[in-house]
């Protein structure tokens, strides 16, 4: 597991690219020993090496650069030397037809391809208890709010079904951004590192990494004309593959945070507060109130949200200062949005586990807000018009009486319609509500 609390010195604290190089290589071997570079024995030789690292990644601690180093450069020479030490094969051989960068650029998308994956799965967890509280609580009503202030009745499967809708949103395009990772330019090399791939390396060395990795990787697509043959360029000096996945982890973050804030809201209390829904207690609240329940995990969110927020303006000043070095200069941020992914993923696992899974509805404090609520005058005035509207407001506010009760008090309004009125059940189904509204309104002759 990644941490944030240190400096990571070494690549070899990332056995995730450990891994992705060994692939790499494994893959280069065999296009190599295709077009007749290497010898079958080479081929076979470098592929056991890579096999055996990719065995345990983990465990691979001969492989030492000093200083991380963020363009690849470093990295690469050292993952030669060690297949060397390992297969008996010259560096020189095992990188035929592979320049460093175009090496650490498909590194880079094949360990954030997997680790979009695991991020979507915390976050698809996460989507599917909220849907899951939206059917449960589909029934359940409660006093919407406008600027915390008193609106119109909502149900709280209503008020799930809107986080869901909306972290879904992001999360869709978090899918559609990690298709780009699937595009590599191994064996596309940089001009002025004076090394040429032969003719067909790269169509072969991605066709074998697609075999190898199980992914459906291709090379990167060239642009038409008069641009042709610019694809590879504007793929080692900056494209903005991370910059977009880092504002689609951004949004993410944000809706997580939204959330968080919600639940610090609904759940305030025991007593003072809104206190409409039952966060699950994970820790004690308080040594003088035992009945206090800190919103610890909605907390952890708005954590998550302010270092995601953080990376990503980090990746948008890096993206900027790509200015025109082949190098990139970003490699930085490939490692941070690393941790992000990680946070985020195993972040909404934990607030599922520890949080939202155990959410409650409070249904009498529920009722009793909805019931007084005053904003239900903006109802009396829909169906029976202004005038009496004013009315009740007057009565309400004289006798201290909820809406409700106060057009009791109207002789205008019998008892049986001003239940109906207040049958918040309505709520729960718009359509049926509006139906209601003017079959009610027309009975009362105000259409």
């Amino acid at each position: 597991m990644l941490t944030s609390n240190r400096e990571i010195k070494e690549f070899r604290d990332y056995p995730q690219l450990i891994a992705a190089y060994a692939e790499i290589k494994k893959a280069s071997a065999a296009a190599n020993a295709s077009l007749g570079i290497l010898d079958p024995s080479e081929e076979e030789a470098i592929v056991r090496a890579c096999d055996e690292i990719l065995d345990d990644p983990y465990r691979c601690s001969e492989l030492t650069t000093g200083t991380l180093h963020i363009d690849g450069l470093a990295f690469n020479q050292a993952f030669n030397r060690l297949l060397a030490a390992k297969s008996g094969v010259s560096e020189e051989r095992i990188n035929a037809g592979q320049g460093s960068e175009d090496v650490f650029n498909t590194a880079q998308n094949l360990v954030v391809y997997r680790a979009i994956n695991l991020t979507r799965s915390g976050v698809e967890n996460l989507l599917q208890t909220l849907r899951n509280k939206a059917v449960a609580f589909q029934n359940e009503m409660h006093i919407a709010r406008s600027h915390l202030q008193e609106s119109l009745p909502v149900s709280w499967g209503a008020v799930f079904g809107a986080m869901y809708i909306r972290l879904k949103r992001s999360a869709d395009e978090l899918q559609r951004i990690q298709d780009l990772f699937l595009s590599v330019n191994l064996g596309l090399t940089p001009i002025d590192s004076f090394t040429h791939s032969a003719p067909g390396f790269n169509a072969l060395a991605v066709n074998n990494l697609r075999k190898v990795t199980g992914l459906p990787l291709h090379s990167v697509p060239q642009a038409d004309e008069p641009v042709l043959g610019s694809s590879y360029v504007e793929a080692l000096e900056g494209d903005d593959r991370f910059i977009r996945l880092s504002s689609a982890l951004r949004l993410i973050a944000l809706n997580l945070a939204r959330l968080g804030n919600d639940f610090y809201i609904y759940s305030s209390g025991p007593r003072c507060g809104i206190s409409e829904l039952s966060l699950p207690a994970i820790a004690p609240g308080s040594t003088i109130m035992p009945g206090k329940i800190n919103p610890s995990m909605p907390e952890l969110m708005l954590q998550v949200m302010h270092q995601t927020v953080g990376i990503d303006q980090l990746a948008a000043y890096s993206f900027v200062e790509e200015d025109i070095d082949i190098g990139s200069s970003n490699g930085w941020v490939f490692f941070q949005l690393l941790e992000i992914l990680e946070i985020i993923g195993r972040g909404c696992n934990k607030f599922v586990e520890k949080c939202v899974s155990g959410i409650g509805v409070k249904h009498d404090e529920s009722s009793a807000h909805l019931e007084s609520a005053a904003s239900l005058i903006s109802l009396v005035a829909a169906v029976f018009g202004r005038e009496i509207a004013e009315k009740v407001l007057a009565i309400a506010s004289s006798q201290n009486l909820s809406i409700p009760q106060a057009l009791l008090q109207i002789e205008e309004v019998s008892e049986k319609d001003a239940e109906a009125l207040f049958n918040f059940d309505r709520f729960s189904n718009p359509q049926e509500l509006t139906r209601f509204l003017s079959t009610f309104r027309n009975r009362q002759g105000r259409a």
